[in-house]
This record gives C-alpha cells, sequence and structure tokens, in this order.
C-alpha cells in the first residue's frame, strides 16, 4: 500500500490556497428532482461569487450552455458577479457530442475563451484516442482552457497499482495541455487517513499539476476529506454549499471557509465571507426545492439556537459566540427560571419561591400543550414531504412515454416492436 513520501509533513494553519471551488450549481442541477429555475441559479452564482468564491461549475445538461452564456452576459454587464469569477462546464466522453454542439452554437466563441471545460471518463474508447480527440475539437471551437475529472473508487487504503493507474491518466491529460485535476472520490468511499496519502504522493509526484478533491459524502466524510486533500498539499478545495450533491451530497463549502477562517487559511483568489457563504447554502435549499435542514453545521437556521435552561458547555468554558436562546421542558429547571427572569429586568426581591414555583408550573402546562400540538403538525408535514417526493420521474416512466410514441405513429409501423 501507498505511505507517505519521504519528508512530508502536512500543514494545518498560516498557509494559503489558490481558490475555492463551487459544485453546487452542477451537481444542485443533477440531483434536483424536479429542476431549478434559472432566476433562481442565476442569483445562487451570484451570491456565491459575491460571498468570495471564485471558481464554479455550471453544469453538464443539454440547457447549460445557454445558462452559462447567460452568466456570462451577466458578469460583462453588472457587478452581480465579479469580474475575477471563473465558470467551468463539465462533460463526459458519454456525453460530449450533444454539449460540445450546443456550446458552440449557444455561446460566442469571445466567451468560450473565458471558460473552463472538465472532461471526465478519459478512459472511453482510450484505444481511439476518443479524450484527444475531443480536447482538440474543444481548442478548436474557441475553449480557452482545460480541466480534467478523474474517476475513481478507492478503498480505505491507496494500492499502488491503482494509484499507478492514476498517475498514466494525470500523464495523459497533462499531454493535451491540462495542469488543473479534480480526483474524484466517485462513491464516497475515501477515509481522511486514505486521503492524506493520495494528495501528499500525488503533489509529490506532480509538481506542474493543481489539484483537488471531489469528495462525495456517501460515509459523512466528504468535508473531512475534503480538508485533509489541502492540509496535504492540494492547492484548490472543492464542495458544495449545504453539501448539495448528488447521493448524500459532497463537502459542506459553509463549513470548510469556517474552518479556514478559524486557521488563518487564505485563498489567493481572494477574501471570502463564511457568513455570505452561509447565506447561499440557505439559499440553495429553495433553488432546489430541498427541505431546509435547520441543525446543518454553520448554515442550519436554528443551528445558533441553545437551550437557556441547561449548563450549556460552550457557555460555561467562556467561548463568545452570536447565540439564540430558547427554552423547553427538558431545561426547566427553577434555578435558571430565576436567572432568566433577573437578566430580563424583573426584581430579584419579588422573585419568591411561590412565584419562582407558579411561573415553573405554567411553562410546564404550555410545553406539553405545546408538544401535542407540534406532534399532530409534524406528522401532517412529513406525510406532505412524502407526497412531496412521491412523482419522482423513474426509469419506467421514460420507457412508458417512448412505448406512448411508438403506439401514435402511422400505422405502417410495426407493433411488435412495442412491448405490451
Amino acid at each position: 500500500m501507498l505511505s507517505f513520501p519521504l519528508h512530508h509533513s502536512p500543514r494545518y494553519q498560516d498557509f494559503s490556497i489558490k481558490t475555492i471551488s463551487d459544485e453546487t450549481i452542477r451537481e444542485g442541477g443533477e440531483r434536483a428532482l424536479y429542476g431549478a429555475s434559472d432566476p433562481d441559479k442565476i442569483r445562487l452564482v451570484e451570491k456565491l461569487s459575491q460571498a468570495g468564491i471564485k471558481d464554479i461549475d455550471v453544469g453538464s445538461g443539454m440547457n447549460e450552455a445557454n445558462f452559462l452564456r447567460q452568466l456570462l452576459l451577466i458578469q460583462e454587464s453588472s457587478d452581480a458577479i465579479t469580474d475575477d469569477t471563473t465558470f467551468s462546464f463539465n462533460l463526459t466522453l458519454k456525453t460530449w457530442e450533444p454539449l460540445i454542439d450546443r456550446l458552440e452554437k449557444d455561446v460566442p466563441r469571445s466567451m468560450l475563451n473565458r471558460i473552463y471545460v472538465s472532461i471526465g471518463m478519459i478512459e472511453i474508447e482510450s484505444d481511439k484516442k476518443l479524450f484527444e480527440q475531443v480536447a482538440d475539437r474543444l481548442y478548436n471551437i474557441g475553449v480557452g482552457r482545460l480541466r480534467s475529472s478523474l474517476l475513481n473508487a478507492f478503498s480505505t487504503e491507496i494500492d499502488e497499482d491503482k494509484y499507478e493507474h492514476l498517475i498514466s491518466q494525470i500523464d495523459r491529460v497533462r499531454q493535451v495541455g491540462v495542469s488543473l485535476i479534480r480526483i474524484n472520490d466517485s462513491v464516497g468511499t475515501l477515509f481522511p487517513d486514505s486521503t492524506a496519502v493520495l494528495a501528499a504522493n500525488l503533489v509529490n509526484d506532480n509538481p506542474d499539476i493543481d489539484f483537488y478533491l471531489h469528495g462525495h459524502n456517501d460515509r459523512g466524510l466528504g468535508t473531512a476529506n475534503s480538508i485533509v486533500s489541502v492540509l496535504h498539499g492540494f492547492q484548490i478545495i472543492e464542495g458544495g454549499v449545504a453539501g448539495v450533491g448528488n447521493r448524500a451530497g459532497l463537502a459542506e463549502l459553509e463549513s470548510i471557509t469556517q474552518m479556514f477562517d478559524e486557521n488563518n487559511i487564505t485563498v489567493d483568489s481572494g477574501p471570502v465571507d463564511v457568513a455570505a457563504v452561509a447565506e447561499a447554502a440557505r439559499y440553495s435549499e429553495q433553488t432546489y426545492l430541498t427541505v431546509p435542514t435547520p441543525y446543518r453545521p454553520v448554515s442550519g437556521f436554528l443551528v445558533t439556537n441553545e437551550n437557556a435552561g441547561i449548563v450549556n458547555v460552550p457557555d460555561y468554558l467562556g467561548v463568545s459566540r452570536d447565540v439564540d436562546y430558547f427554552l423547553n421542558r427538558i431545561g426547566l429547571f427553577p434555578a435558571y427560571l430565576r436567572q432568566i427572569l433577573i437578566e430580563g429586568g424583573i426584581n430579584e426581591a419579588a422573585l419568591t419561591a411561590e412565584i419562582i414555583s407558579e411561573v415553573y408550573e405554567r411553562m410546564q402546562t404550555r410545553f406539553d400543550r405545546q408538544y401535542t400540538t407540534k406532534l399532530a403538525e409534524y406528522e401532517q408535514l412529513t406525510a406532505r414531504i412524502r407526497d412531496f417526493h412521491d412523482d419522482i420521474v423513474r426509469l419506467p416512466d421514460i420507457i412508458e412515454t417512448a412505448k406512448q410514441v411508438l403506439r401514435e405513429q402511422p400505422i405502417g409501423l410495426s407493433m411488435d416492436s412495442v412491448p405490451q
């Protein structure tokens, strides 16, 4: 198994990376069960750009070339998208032909020169050098820069044979002028220790390449793996706000930027506003019709709420934070009631044991009544959420649509071709 290069040393604070790359728009579009409106997506891009996220992958679908053109026009005409924001467009060697056609048709050559195109699945038809042909075609239509996305199904350790295969892929993309490579943890099976070894070796063996990790969260480790990758040398970090991404999602950019801020890890592309990144994360839920996550780290809309009626460890330790306090039945202690009331301006002398007891009983009654009401509302809400997702378009729906189209064809078409 692969081990750390000789003399390798991680970095934990007081360093810089080149940029933060955002996958919210691309993977959000791929995961969105019911799609998303262009105006909402544009507003999300604007929020990301203004927050300091300067490298944005905008899509991989048939309509995204036109969406890319809209973004580039906004960037030219207003400050809503900063001039130093870079866009990339994603295609694979299974989807390249229609996507290149749409890029050439929908995006002026002068604009294509300003974008990256990322090419994935480069092993397809490698005997025919399909990757090299597609790269040449993209350059010919005016695309200014290429990057590549290398797919991997890593295990808990980095096998030396698989690593050598990855190096051969890197050598191949290097030959067509690619110096920016995304290493995909395609099914989210990396662990932080193996990520560290992988990143350290890739940077050591390829000093001419800038790497970043596409860290899927299938095991709940996407954010940890992405952070570890830069601690061990990767020059770029990537994720999605609110962890938006396929399946369990990607690394959460708001958590990453918070960690960077606390450890003086800076970004060459400019300062990052952590609060604005968190706001973009909350907006992404509206954009992709996702049920809001109240307790998500950093950006959850209730994540700063603390129970005033128990000993909060951060408060006890004197940690300065901006929090909103609430009270529930589990925190209903007479001592805390007294403290809350005194701090609320009520004269301490008036707070006899009888008064505190009466307040206690009334609050307890209120909490009991509130729970009964909220339980009924919760059951209705969860039922509606499940109903909301009931009409996802599944593969049998597509097959049935094709059957209907075939049945509607002229009589001359043999019905033998339509399964019953």
